[in-house]
């Protein structure tokens, strides 16, 4: 047996491998640097132009930062837009409308005041009310509020009109507790008639 030409055959072999394997190599980085070259031209994004209508533009509320014109990659960068020091004229904030101040604390009314009439309400007529029950209840009366409140500003007369959000406030708070008073007694002449 011929060790030498053995050993030769191997040599020959594994250079042949490393060559492949060089080649391999050399056109993966080739397809690599295509991609990344690829990747690199898609990140730049032309914008041919942006129109602002700042007539049209209405803003009731802004709590944090409004960035115009600057991509989210600039957001990024920036370390700090808050401002250290109060403007000399600060922008007064203007009221909502009556109708809506009046939701507003109506729903307040209702969060707060309407769950212990509830309760009040459940104890005096024997009717267990449970948690989820009382928020159905709750839940009906807030849908009610925007078309009671409506109804009293269509109607209101002059007398009236010059303290129309207490008027009207009173007003939809006392439907409020007299319909939670007939639906508790609803219940129960339904139950004894049952």
């Amino acid at each position: 047996m011929d060790y030498s030409n053995s050993w030769y055959e191997y040599m020959r072999q594994m250079q042949e491998y490393m060559q492949q394997q060089e080649n391999r190599v050399r056109d993966l980085e080739n397809r690599l640097s295509k991609i990344e070259n690829n990747e690199s031209s898609k990140n730049h994004t032309t914008i041919e132009k942006i129109e602002y209508h700042f007539d049209q533009l209405k803003i009731e509320r802004l709590d944090g930062s409004l960035h115009i014109g600057l991509s989210p990659e600039d957001l990024g960068k920036i370390d700090d837009m808050s401002l250290n020091h109060l403007p000399k004229h600060p922008i007064q904030q203007q009221k909502p409308p009556p109708s809506q101040q009046l939701m507003e604390q109506l729903d307040q009314y209702v969060t707060r005041e309407c769950p212990k009439i509830i309760q009040q309400l459940a104890n005096e007529f024997a009717y267990p009310v449970n948690q989820s029950y009382e928020q159905l209840l709750l839940n009906d009366v807030r849908k009610q509020l925007p078309d009671r409140i409506a109804y009293y500003e269509k109607n209101i007369n002059n007398q009236e009109s010059r303290n129309s959000f207490n008027y009207i406030y009173e007003q939809v708070k006392k439907e409020i507790e007299y319909s939670l008073r007939q639906f508790f007694e609803n219940e129960r002449k339904k139950e004894n008639n049952e």
